[in-house]
């Protein structure tokens, strides 16, 4: 009689608990699939552990995040230890100077693409879960969920472009996942004021610098001496495409570059492969009266295939 007592106590004590957690499954399921999910970690393996915390256990190397950042997700599935994703590749590029997201396919039955374009992704979990607001929270440390996580897990230089022109919603329908919008009109007029020849505090990053000028009126651009040119990336190559960055540069005095911020992007790897080129670039500096001087100019950065 009590051990008949004790198989009915525990089954009433198991079925609510697998009831919750069917329910989350359930709501993890009509919020994330079908939507595409930008990783804190953009990982460029093809099979990705997390902890609970959001730490890496596995899934390689950390790329761009305009590359491997995307996942769409196509199957989410929740179990008692781990909480578990199946989705593709979603690649981040600028056409026409608007965001754009698309996915990673196959183009040429011959050429292989550059990485597998699906996904999977585990995240460990110490117990099970039994609350949306759990998953939620889980879910965010290894995802960002909202417009301030995206900025906050992409580099600097990024963040202050994306700012004020991407909007990211995953909880909105997956057409309107990704806004892009033009930069407010104050952020116009402000670039307009700092345009001139006269000295300006240089990038805001920038605390080496107190004193940059800009070429004209007096003061000699820098020279250009050292300037190889950066390498297409995989994912760029594989879709076939080009275009021209422009990133705003600081050069020292040293004829070093010592801030690079993007002012009109590509996407795909190309950023990044420009900003680590740009790095080793050497010029003989500006100078003023005869003394070299720190100035702020623009580079463009052709990607052509021939």
């Amino acid at each position: 009689m009590s051990l008949r007592f004790g198989i009915i106590f525990l089954t009433c004590c198991l079925f609510p608990a697998l009831a919750g957690a069917d329910e989350v499954e359930q709501g993890l399921k009509q919020q994330f699939e079908g939507k595409t999910l930008v990783l804190r970690h953009p990982l460029e393996g093809s099979s990705m552990e997390f902890d609970a915390d959001g730490k890496v256990l596995k899934g390689g190397d950390e790329g761009p995040w305009t590359v491997y950042g995307g996942v769409l997700i196509d199957d989410v599935a929740l179990s008692p230890e781990k909480l578990s994703f199946k989705g593709r590749r979603i690649l981040f590029l600028f056409l026409n100077q608007q965001f754009t997201a698309m996915e990673l396919k196959k183009r040429n039955p011959i050429l292989e693409p550059p990485f597998p374009p699906s996904v999977e992704l585990e995240i460990k979990l110490d117990r099970a879960l039994d609350s949306a607001d759990q998953a939620q929270t889980i879910l965010g440390r290894v995802f960002a969920l909202n417009n301030a996580d995206l900025l906050d897990s992409i580099p600097d230089y990024w963040r202050d472009f994306l700012r004020d022109r991407l909007l990211y919603d995953p909880s909105a329908k997956p057409e309107a996942e990704f806004r892009w919008q033009p930069p407010p009109r104050t952020s116009v007029r402000k670039l307009a004021q700092n345009a001139g020849p006269d000295a300006t505090s240089g990038h805001q990053d920038d605390d080496k610098l107190p004193l940059v000028f800009r070429a004209g009126s007096g003061v000699t651009a820098p020279r250009p001496t050292y300037t190889p040119e950066p390498k297409y990336s995989a994912a760029a190559s594989y879709e076939k495409f080009q275009g021209v960055l422009v990133a705003s540069v600081i050069i020292g005095t040293d004829g070093n570059i010592h801030s690079i911020r993007v002012i009109r992007p590509l996407g795909l790897g190309l950023d990044e492969s420009a900003r680590s080129m740009l790095q080793t670039w050497r010029f003989d500096p500006a100078k003023r009266d005869g003394k070299p001087v720190a100035v702020e100019m623009n580079i463009e950065v052709s990607f052509n295939l021939y």
